[in-house]
């Protein structure tokens, strides 16, 4: 299995633990908005039982129309926040893994470090990522590669700063990229059997 394919698998089994309980509170509050809506029209029909049933009729469809409308925007939030959590969740326990980590880190920067690069990591990365770890990596790639005293506004990964151009590497951005590539997929291994 390739890092891709064990990122995915990790995502998608967070976001299963979360999905089912994110979904259960959002059709919970759809329930409720339903009842609420119901229970207006009802007192509507009390205040007006001598106007016509065509206004009833008029007044428990809009009622319905717009319940749907709010149950579908609920469900749909909570499917996004599973999502999220999960990508978030995911990107933690990328980082957890130390040594996995580390391997990974260090392949970003073998495959994509120039001469003259400086590596920026991110200030939860300091013990992580070391200066000798740079330079021991440096060395074995054969890349003029330098170690940055400053942190990276980021979560995880790395920037390899350049004299032309920067080549951002962090988790946020790689994690990103899988999403937009398995978005649907996930969603709908998760959400597939419900609207």
């Amino acid at each position: 299995m390739n890092n891709k394919e064990a990122i995915i698998q990790k995502i998608l089994d967070d976001a299963e633990q979360v999905a089912k309980s994110n979904i259960d509170e959002a059709e919970k509050t759809a329930r409720q908005i339903k009842e609420r809506a119901e229970r207006e029209v009802e007192k509507f029909k009390q205040e007006n039982l001598t106007k016509a049933d065509d206004l009833y009729a008029d007044a428990l469809e809009r009622s319905k129309v717009v319940s749907n409308l709010d149950c579908k925007k609920l469900l749909l939030n909570a499917k996004k926040a599973t999502i999220d959590k999960a990508f978030a969740e995911a990107v933690d326990d990328i980082m957890k893994d130390k040594k996995g980590y580390l391997s990974l880190i260090e392949k970003m920067i073998s495959s994509c470090a120039e001469d003259g690069d400086t590596v920026v990591i991110c200030k939860e990365d300091e013990k992580v990522i070391t200066k000798k770890f740079v330079t021991d990596l440096a060395a074995k790639i054969g890349k003029k590669v330098t170690f940055s005293k400053d942190f990276g506004d980021f979560k995880g990964g790395v920037i390899l700063e350049g004299k032309n151009y920067d080549k951002n590497l962090t988790l946020e951005l790689e994690l990103s990229a899988i999403r937009q590539e398995t978005e649907s997929k996930i969603s709908k291994i998760l959400f597939g059997g419900k609207k």
